[in-house]
């Protein structure tokens, strides 16, 4: 063999080695603890199309439709993105604080496995239902913040004690999409409730007034703010398919009807059960189509697509929340108690109260 020859064969041979000992050594620097680092550093939240939460015999499970998630345990009513967002947030931040160990003593003592009362159990899983990931959040560690946990997916893997308390929700009431609408009260024109009607003067701007007050009477501001803004923040206790038996029998025969300004509004209408108010709700506009002629300003084809957007708004409100039953709160649900007769007084009483 000529000296060239054994010379590129010896440059072969220590590049064969050096990759050799730049692969093992990146291998063992990914293998050892360095505190810090991320549980769960390679999860891409953009796969994610399920969630999985179990605790205590209890299960939770978010599905993905499209741009939203649905809680399957309450008929695949939406969940609330942000409540997601802030669960998927808090697994890619959670830091590890020390590797604890792997024997099957530990884990149990640690609530590991078997599961303990207060374990949380994690499955996240891609658009064809195989886990991307499962975890299992065991005991807080005593005498200061962070919890157990370990992966329960792929090869065995040690228990780690985070750096922070982990919070996770696990229960799907805590995942709903509660608010129903969130209307302003400056903002509706007319309420025409069960005996009583509130509407605006001719004049613009305009406060919203309740009809035919007697001479020597005026409005409970108390009880009418509480009328006005009804749909302010109007949110559910509980939701009910409209056709589940648990709400087959209830008779929705009071009706409050809210015209806001810019010509849509809402009907809400009511039933009751014993000291429970459950509701159905729906949507309306009073502009179903508009005319465009050619001479029409950028201005007014402005406000006539603003009509359009909003009646198809309602129509979407309808094709979701005309499937549902709400049970209110009792706060809430006293509201749709008042009557006429709640909602005036002697005028100075409120001085003399």
């Amino acid at each position: 063999m000529s000296r060239l020859n054994q010379r590129l064969v010896a440059a072969a041979v220590a590049l064969l080695a050096l990759s050799i000992f730049s692969y093992w050594n990146s291998v063992s620097r990914a293998e050892r603890f360095e505190r810090g680092q991320k549980f769960l550093p390679n999860l891409n939240p953009d796969e994610i199309a399920q969630v999985e939460i179990v605790q205590g015999g209890e299960r939770v499970t978010l599905s993905r439709q499209g741009d939203i998630y649905v809680v399957e345990e309450s008929h695949d009513y939406r969940a609330r993105n942000e409540g997601v967002n802030r669960l998927v947030r808090n697994l890619l931040d959670m830091e590890l604080a020390k590797e604890v160990g792997a024997g099957e003593s530990l884990a149990a003592e640690l609530g590991i496995e078997p599961p303990g009362e207060d374990t949380v159990e994690v499955a996240l899983r891609n658009a064809a239902g195989s886990d991307m990931v499962r975890l299992r959040v065991g005991n807080r560690f005593e005498g200061g913040s962070g919890n157990y946990v370990r992966r329960l997916d792929g090869e065995a893997s040690p228990i780690f004690l985070t750096d922070a308390t982990v919070l996770i929700d696990s229960a799907a009431d805590q995942f709903l999409q509660k608010e129903i609408v969130d209307v302003s009260g400056s903002d509706v024109v007319r309420i025409e409730g069960p005996d009583f009607t509130f509407s605006t003067a001719d004049e613009e701007y305009a406060e919203l007034a309740l009809e035919r007050v007697p001479a020597g009477r005026q409005e409970k501001v108390g009880e009418v703010g509480r009328v006005k803004n009804f749909l302010s923040r109007l949110r559910f206790s509980e939701v009910h398919l409209a056709d589940a038996e648990e709400v087959a029998d209830l008779s929705f025969t009071d009706e409050f009807r809210y015209e806001l300004e810019d010509g849509s509004g809402y009907v809400v209408s009511v039933a009751a059960r014993e000291d429970d108010r459950y509701i159905r709700i729906g949507g309306f506009h009073s502009v179903q189509q508009v005319a465009i002629e050619r001479d029409t300003s950028d201005e007014e084809l402005q406000e006539k697509a603003d009509i359009l957007s909003r009646a198809e708004e309602m129509r979407d409100f309808n094709d979701y929340h005309g499937s549902w039953v709400y049970q209110l709160d009792s706060f809430t649900g006293e509201k749709l108690d008042l009557r006429r007769a709640d909602l005036i007084e002697d005028i100075g009483s409120d001085e003399e109260d």
